[in-house]
């Protein structure tokens, strides 16, 4: 038998995956203001998974294209944050190769030519590593990082 709870959160979490993607994780935690038990909660997990509301290859291609196009984050930040929310690796991989290598590039030379005509320091090392720096907190790889900054240098 179904518990009242149990419809009510299915209803509530059928509605937010079908207006935002949520992985599995982020639902198991928004389960915590119902009143299910574990067993009930993976049941609904399943079924929401079943039903294709929670689909990780579909919620990691979103990410990705969202992260990357709009906050303009590396591959790297990308990857961690979808490892903190417990999707796989292989569908990360998948997804991150989504990313058009010579839109990366260009993202990656842009980013550090706007950091560049921010920073106001006439040392070159030190603008440098400002740069590095801020390019590595975007998520993208160290040594794509130092070759931009050295190009754009030169």
């Amino acid at each position: 038998m179904i518990s009242e709870d149990f419809k009510k959160a299915y209803q509530y979490f059928a509605g937010r995956c079908s207006k935002k993607e949520l992985s599995e994780r982020e639902v198991m935690v928004g389960l915590q203001k119902f009143q299910l038990k574990l067993s009930e909660k993976h049941k609904l997990i399943n079924k929401l998974k079943k039903e294709k509301y929670i689909d990780h290859d579909r919620y990691a291609k979103a990410f990705t294209h969202d992260r990357f196009n709009f906050y303009k984050w590396g591959k790297l930040k990308i990857k961690q944050y979808l490892l903190i929310k417990g999707i796989e690796e292989s569908l990360i991989d998948d997804a991150l190769n989504l990313i058009d290598e010579d839109t990366y590039q260009a993202l990656i030379k842009d980013l550090a030519l706007k950091k560049k005509a921010q920073i106001s320091i006439d040392d070159s090392f030190q603008a440098k590593q400002k740069i590095c720096n801020a390019l590595n907190t975007k998520g993208f790889e160290g040594e794509l990082v130092f070759d931009t900054v050295e190009s754009i240098f030169t």
